[in-house]
Parts: structure tokens; sequence; C-alpha cells
């Protein structure tokens, strides 16, 4: 073969391949007359079923107008309602735990050594994180996982070579941006029916593992609040088996019920 040829199958390679990753692809990817609305949304639906327990290591933090904290924590989550988050560091609250369930949380500060248990309500959750998510939201936001609205979007588009559906709920607009490579929303919006956003939500850094898909880093932002929750993972199981949600309170830890 002559320099002359082999220069040309190169160019014709590194063509070929610049064109396999080009917006071509993702257009092809998320071609919304080719694949519905219902296609993508069993597809979602199909991914978040799938996953059923994870463990990990890493960061979580969180920032308001009037106080910040991070901490290092070990998790063990089973779906529907399960979290078991020992702490180390500040966190606002120093080392700990916390045990969440859809009947029951406990959280203990060993900078403190007190105790906080009730039901998780919206004012219990908000004084273990000072941010306003719901039980299922605080799920979704460790697995990265966004439960779609049962019902008919009111848009369905592509957008930046994700699927984009469109749902009004409750007054409100929820948006989903989903990934056509994981079949995960990367991506989640709420607004008012002014076009006010208060909720957004962006995941990002995606492992999979036998077939299943989870984000080791995902923001929660509430801008009309200027509140921020940041989770990032180092380490990250899916289906994991095995896991421990047994927890210990220390004898002489005060009591504060909520």
């Amino acid at each position: 073969m002559t320099w002359k040829a082999l220069r040309l199958g190169l160019l014709l390679g590194i063509g070929a391949a610049m064109y396999s990753c080009s917006p071509h692809t993702a257009a092809l990817l998320t071609d919304v007359n080719a694949t519905s609305a219902a296609v993508v949304a069993g597809r979602v639906r199909h991914r978040e079923a799938d996953l059923a327990s994870m463990a990990g290591r890493g960061s979580v933090s969180f920032e308001t107008p009037d106080r910040a904290g991070s901490a290092f924590f070990d998790l063990s989550l089973k779906k529907p309602d399960s979290l078991l988050m020992t702490f180390e560091g500040p966190f606002g609250i120093g080392g700990g735990f916390l045990f969440l369930s859809r009947g029951k949380f406990v959280m203990y500060s060993s900078m403190d050594n007190r105790v906080i248990s009730g039901v998780p309500g919206p004012a219990a959750i908000r004084a273990v994180i000072p941010v306003d998510l719901t039980f299922d939201q605080i799920m979704d936001a460790f697995t990265g996982g966004f439960v779609l609205p049962d019902s008919v979007p009111l848009r369905y588009t592509a957008d930046d070579g994700k699927f984009l559906l469109v749902y009004r709920v409750g007054g409100l607009t929820h948006s989903y941006w989903i990934d056509p490579e994981y079949d995960l929303v990367v991506r989640y919006e709420v607004r008012t029916e002014a076009g006010d956003m208060i909720l957004e939500v962006e995941s990002s850094q995606m492992v999979t593992q036998g077939g299943l898909s989870a984000p080791r880093h995902v923001r929660v932002d509430f801008p009309d609040e200027g509140k921020r929750l940041s989770i990032h993972f180092t380490s990250l199981e899916l289906n994991a088996g095995d896991l421990s949600f047994e927890y210990t309170v220390p004898a002489g830890a005060h009591s504060s019920p909520r």
C-alpha cells in the first residue's frame, strides 16, 4: 500500500469516527418520530424498577442563605423505603447517622449527643436536611432515579441530545430530560404557572454495573430560596446484597422528638 493510499485511509477512518460521534448520531438516538413518548417513559420506568438497592460512600453538602455544611457518608439504601447513612465530619451536626423510612426517621448527632426521631413529614425532614424535599425526592436524589407521572405528557421533543418530556401536575410544570444511552432522567425541573423555576435537579458521571446505571453526582437546587444540596459518590455498588439497616443510639443521648 502506498503512503498516499494509507493517508487517505486514515483520513477516512478519522472522518467516520468523528461522524459517528457527531450531533447527527445524537439526533438519531433521540428521533421522536421513531420512538414514542410512551416507549421512552416505559424504558425509564423499567430501568428504575431494575435498581432495587445500592451501597456507596461519598460526600454530601448543603448551602442555604444562612448556613452551610458537608460530611462524608457511608450509605445503605433499599427501595422503596429504607435508607441508612453514617456520617463523618461536620455537616453542621458532627458525626452520627440517619435512618429514614416512610414511617420513621432517627437521626443521631455525636456533636451534642442528641437523637431526633419521629415521622418523616416536611418539618421533620427540614430539621435533618435544611431543604424542602419529600421522602420520595430524597430517595430519588440518592439513586438518581425519578418517577415519571403516569399520564400523557403535555409536550414531547428532543433537546440537546436528550428526550424531553413535559407534564402538567397540580398546577406546576414538570420537565424531564432523559439520556437515551442510559434511559435515565439526567435533568429535572419544576416551574410555576408563571414560569419561575422552584426546583432543578441534575445528575452526571454515570456508573454502569450489570446493565444498571446510576449517577455519581447529583445536584439539587431551589433557585428561588437560594438553597442547594449536592451528593457525590466516590464508590457505588448497584443492587448490593446483604445490606444492614441496624443502628444504635448511644446510652445517655438527649432525645428531641419531632
